[in-house]
């Protein structure tokens, strides 16, 4: 049932488009006929009868004089409409005729993608972003797999100052690695590396641009410890926003008149406040990948919450104390 059901349709299909073209043919036999014409004319002489017709209409007088000749000029228009078409198709052939017997499937292509260049353009530019968009998620996610497979973070530690990493592409894992090295008890840690050069001597003689990003890189990943040279410390204000390391001295680990300590008296309780230990000369800035100028101190302080300040005394006290 199905099979004659589909021959039905395919059948009537075809008839209908016959009957088109058959209905197209019988009304192009009729435009000629109307305006008393071959249907071989040159479309020179169709022009001349078209001309004439204009004239005819000009010189009527009255409106339904007018009208008279409407159904002329849909002739005509039917006519070169027509004309017009089968010169087109007639270059089209030629135009393909380079193809040979893959004619025809070259002209559905070129149609193809005359009709659908634009969708297909947006289609292939949909894709990229799918697939760049697509691999970004997929790297994130591994990111983020390979982040929580790591053990809880220690501490974030910045370097700022006269001193840089010694990888030459500016990583810090090398860095990481040695602090880890250094202290077993901490099992990851996140350094970051802000180089700040002085231009001439005295705390006031840094690169504008330097200091800039150095402001921002402050702000943006609040370390919890930070390792920074003398010239830096005065700069950023001595012991302004650095915790109280006194804890140290208190535990016996470092002497209260050791030269490398660094007091203030804190401006609300006008208490000694210890805010930083010299820590240049220590095995620990030794087996550190930084590179710096010799005679560069390196002094640590303590920039975090009370939390990071109880992580940081423990780690201080290692390196100043020789534990």
């Amino acid at each position: 049932m199905s099979a004659r059901i589909g021959v039905s349709a395919f059948m009537k299909l075809a008839l209908y488009i016959f009957k088109g073209e058959m209905n197209v043919n019988e009304k192009l036999k009729q435009a000629y006929e109307r305006l008393g014409l071959s249907e071989n004319v040159s479309r020179e002489e169709i022009n001349k009868r078209f001309d004439l017709l204009l004239k005819r209409r000009k010189s009527k007088a009255k409106d339904e004089e007018r009208s008279a000749p409407e159904e002329d000029f849909q002739a005509f228009k039917f006519i070169l409409d027509t004309l017009d078409k089968q010169e087109i198709e007639e270059a089209e052939q030629q135009r393909l005729a380079k193809y040979g017997k893959f004619s025809g499937t070259a002209s559905k292509w070129e149609r193809f993608f005359r009709l659908y260049r634009t969708h297909v353009i947006v289609s292939v530019i949909a894709v990229i972003v799918l697939a760049v968009a697509g691999n970004a998620i997929y790297n994130n996610v591994q990111h983020r797999k390979y982040l929580a497979s790591l053990p809880p973070l220690d501490a974030k530690i910045m370097f700022l100052g006269n001193f840089g990493v010694q990888d030459p592409d500016g990583q810090t894992a090398d860095l990481d690695a040695a602090i880890i090295a250094q202290y077993p008890e901490w099992k990851r840690v996140e350094s970051n590396m802000i180089y700040l050069p002085r231009t001439g001597e005295g705390a006031d003689s840094f690169d504008m641009n330097y200091m800039q990003k150095a402001v921002v890189e402050l702000a943006a990943n609040h370390p919890d410890i930070i390792i920074l040279d003398e010239a830096t410390l005065e700069w950023i204000g001595g012991q302004d926003g650095f915790q109280d390391l006194s804890a140290i001295v208190e535990s016996g680990s470092v002497d209260k008149d050791d030269p490398r300590l660094k007091w203030g008296t804190n401006p609300e309780s006008g208490k000694e406040e210890l805010y930083g230990v010299d820590i240049t000369d220590s095995a620990f800035v030794a087996a550190l990948p930084v590179n710096k100028a010799e005679d560069e101190n390196m002094i640590i302080g303590v920039l975090g919450v009370d939390e990071a300040k109880d992580k940081a005394i423990p780690f201080i006290e290692h390196i100043a104390g020789g534990k």
